[in-house]
This record gives C-alpha cells, structure tokens and sequence, in this order.
C-alpha cells in the first residue's frame, strides 16, 4: 500500500471559468509560498465580506486555487470574495510558521481593503482537512493572544476573523489510530499514528505519541478561550483518514468555551474524506447562513 506521503498527486486547478474578476499570484509576505489568489463576485458593489480558504494535504501537499477551492467558490454567487492563499508545507518549515503566514494573510487582506473591494470588518476562514486544522489554529490562537509573529507586517491590523469553516480536520494527532480502533473503521493508510504518516510529518517526522508537547501545541483546543469565534464544522462518517469524532470532540470543546449556540456541527452518514460529499446545495446554504449570522 503506498504511503500518504509517497502519492504523486497531480495538480488539477479550480474551476474558475464564468469568473471576470481574478488577481493571481500577489505577494502578502516575501517568500516563495507566500503568495495568494484573489476571486471577486461578477456583481459589482462597494465591499464584499471574504472567505479566506485554506485547502488540505495533510500539510505535505497543496497548492493555491486547485479544485479543492470550488467549495468556496460556490461563495461567489452569494456575493462573497474569495481569496486562496499558500503557506509552508510541513516539509518547508517547522510549527508554527504556517500560522504566522495565515495570520499574515488575514493581516494583508484588511490592509488592501481598498484596492479590493473587501469588507476588512467581515473576514472568515474556511479549511479542509489539513486546512481546517490550520485555520482554527490561526482563529483559536489569536483570540488567545498567542503565536504571534511579526511576520509579513501589516501590524496595525488584526488577525481577527468572523467565524471558521472547518471540515473534517485531524486536531489531536496522537488519537487519531485509538479513534480508529473504537470506531472499528480500518483507516486508508496502514501508517496512521507512525512517525512516516501525514501527521507524523507535521510534527517533525516523529510518532505523535512520542512527542505530547508539540502534539499539544498543533491542537487548536490548545488555544480555546471566551473569546474564540462561532465556528462551523463538518465531517464524514465514512471518513476514514481522519476519525470523525476529531470534529465532534473539538465542536464540544468549543460549545463549552462559548456556547452551543455559537457552534454548527454537520456530520455526514455516507461522506469520505475529501469534499466530494460537501459539495451540494445544502451544505452551501449552511455555509451562506452561518456567514451571515456572523456578519458584523
């Protein structure tokens, strides 16, 4: 069985056709990821609230404005920009510089407000997977005053966000193959839990049970407080690289910090992982719905 980190994922980009208005390639911070893509709504106005899109690839693969990004996109009709932006990989640097970056990200959208037509009072973040991880990371961590960085600059702005997106993301690394066993699913890499596994990878090539401390570090629970955002969250019952009940465990540590009231959680009987089964009209009406309750 080949490894998560062995594929050769080829790279198919996002649908993007029908789209006028599209910036591609802008730098938000010096550095060869640290560059992002801009998508507008055809229907002109003043300021369009931004979801800011953070793919997955267990933090070993991704680029910018693949299809992973058509989920957000679907945003653009209901009149939201969209921005995809790219960070480290797990392999290019150590946590937890890819939180500098989309904190950075954010900083950089509210700067450039102006130039493009954003509503710098109304960011979101939407992740997948790996994605999802990073972007309660950045929102949790933030709200929490903490991983902070200097970097990419913009620093009379803030990280602040809205709200998260978040589908199907692995949060506590070192549970990941005892969730398995209890579920009774078999996982789709027989390397789950190992220091050559994706989330392994993440924490330096080392076990996630070896490592506790940085294994604590990566968990966006970490960084829970009052403060944190109303959050949105998705997953899959037939998911079987990340254990469901990684989103389930992490939504209730966030109803207790701040309310059930400020947590959605859709879990889905029949999806895997990926965004094939999230990728329907419902699922975008949440999204819509949980965007604007959460508006400023």
């Amino acid at each position: 069985m080949v490894k998560f980190i062995e594929r050769k994922p080829t790279f198919v980009g996002a649908d993007t056709k029908g789209i006028d208005r599209k910036f591609l390639n802008l730098a938000y911070a010096d550095g060869q990821r640290n560059q992002l893509d801009i998508y507008l709504p055809n229907q002109e106005q003043s300021n369009y609230p931004v979801i800011i899109d953070v793919y997955g690839g267990g933090m070993y693969f991704g680029e910018k404005s693949s299809n992973k990004l058509n989920g957000a996109l679907q945003l653009l009709k209901r009149r939201y920009a969209v921005v995809s932006p790219n960070y480290s990989l797990s392999y290019m640097a150590d946590f937890p510089q890819p939180i500098y970056e989309l904190k950075a990200v954010i900083r950089w959208v509210k700067a450039h407000a102006d130039q493009y037509h954003f509503d710098d009072q109304n960011v979101f973040l939407m992740g997948e997977s790996s994605g999802a991880q990073l972007a309660m990371l950045t929102a949790a961590s933030e709200a929490n005053n903490q991983l902070q960085s200097e970097f990419g600059g913009n620093l009379s702005y803030s990280s602040q966000v809205n709200g998260v997106i978040a589908s199907y993301g692995p949060y506590d690394l070192a549970m990941m193959p005892a969730q398995f066993a209890v579920l009774g699913q078999t996982p789709k890499f027989s390397e789950t839990g190992a220091a050559d596994s994706f989330e392994g990878m993440m924490l330096g090539q080392q076990r996630p049970l070896d490592v506790p401390d940085l294994n604590v570090a990566v968990n966006p629970k970490t960084y829970l407080n009052k403060h944190m955002v109303p959050v949105l969250m998705y997953a899959g019952k037939q998911d079987r690289v990340v254990p469901y009940i990684q989103t389930i465990n992490l939504a209730a540590e966030v109803a207790q910090k701040i309310g059930s009231q400020n947590v959605e959680l859709h879990i889905v009987p029949d999806a895997p992982h990926g965004p094939s089964g999230f990728m329907n009209e419902t699922v975008f009406a949440q999204k819509e719905q949980f965007l604007q309750r959460n508006l400023h």
